[in-house]
């Protein structure tokens, strides 16, 4: 419980770009998630993993869904992840979940550092209160008077 609150007021104090590293993080969960199912032999729950990293997957198309080359070229990875996490499921291999995490990285990484570099989307004083104003606030010197 205490993991799903925390996650509630990560996604309502983020920025744009903070959901998305958020959809990263994810499918890198759940392609350590299939490769541990491989191991112990339980194929039924890598084609679980899969199927919610192809929801992922597509809404990271509809997402980025624009005709500037960031969005085709995040259109076209997540279209080779989806390939690529087809096959690990096939052919029950893997090295190539290790692949996937390896592309989906530095994705990760750069949305982290796009969510810090702009404005979180909700302020937290309003949203839970005085006593968490500062905990997920990303500048902290800010100030609220009334």
């Amino acid at each position: 419980m205490d993991n799903r609150s925390e996650l509630e007021k990560r996604i309502a104090t983020t920025n744009d770009a903070g959901l998305i590293a958020m959809l990263f993080e994810r499918l890198i969960a759940n392609c350590n998630n299939c490769k541990a199912a491989i191991e112990s032999g339980e194929y039924e729950a890598v084609k679980d993993f899969n199927d919610h990293s192809r929801d992922i997957l597509g809404e990271l198309i509809f997402q980025f869904s624009g005709k500037d080359d960031v969005s085709t070229a995040l259109r076209e990875i997540s279209i080779f992840v989806n390939k690529l996490i087809t096959e690990g499921q096939v052919k029950r291999d893997i090295s190539i979940f290790d692949n996937c995490i390896s592309i989906l990285t530095p994705l990760l990484e750069g949305f982290k550092e796009l969510e810090v570099k702009d404005k979180p989307k909700a302020v937290t004083g309003i949203t839970y209160g005085k006593g968490n104003l500062e905990e997920y606030t990303i500048e902290e010197n800010r100030s609220f008077r009334g």
